[in-house]
């Protein structure tokens, strides 16, 4: 659960998953969600402190599933199911319950969750894999 490899792999999957998320939606998509959201925001009201430790947890996360489930050759393929959970499950009952977004934005936010997270996962694979002890021959 903590060891070096998991570590490594929570802290570049982080770098990923943060970075490359503020990029998507606070850089190339904020206007688009700014027309589709049902709950004004701005910038300012967004605490980062927060959303770093959910993406942190999330990584973590991911790298221990990883670690346990996968085959260690195919982290794209965990990060498109944990994106298809997060961006179509979790975001339809948020669209059910209380409605962020109208339907286009939660739906267009489910692609991008896809990508980032299967983008995410194969940085978390390859992490595993540089990190993976050397067989000798």
């Amino acid at each position: 659960m903590f060891s070096k490899s998991t570590l490594l792999a929570t802290l570049i999957g982080f770098f990923s998953l943060f970075l490359l998320g503020y990029v998507i939606y606070v850089v190339l998509a904020a206007s688009f969600f700014e027309q589709h959201t049902n709950i004004p925001m701005n910038e300012e009201d967004m605490n980062m402190a927060f959303i770093a430790l959910g993406s942190l947890f999330q990584v973590f996360v991911m790298a221990n599933l990883f670690r346990k489930l996968s085959d260690g050759r195919n982290g794209l393929h965990l990060g498109v199911w944990i994106g298809v959970f997060v961006g179509l499950g979790i975001n339809l009952m948020m669209y059910g319950s209380s409605a962020p977004l109208d339907l286009t934005g939660t739906l267009v936010d489910a692609v991008l969750n896809i990508v980032l997270y299967g983008i995410t996962g194969t940085v978390i694979g390859w992490a595993f894999k540089v990190t993976r002890p050397q067989s000798v021959s």
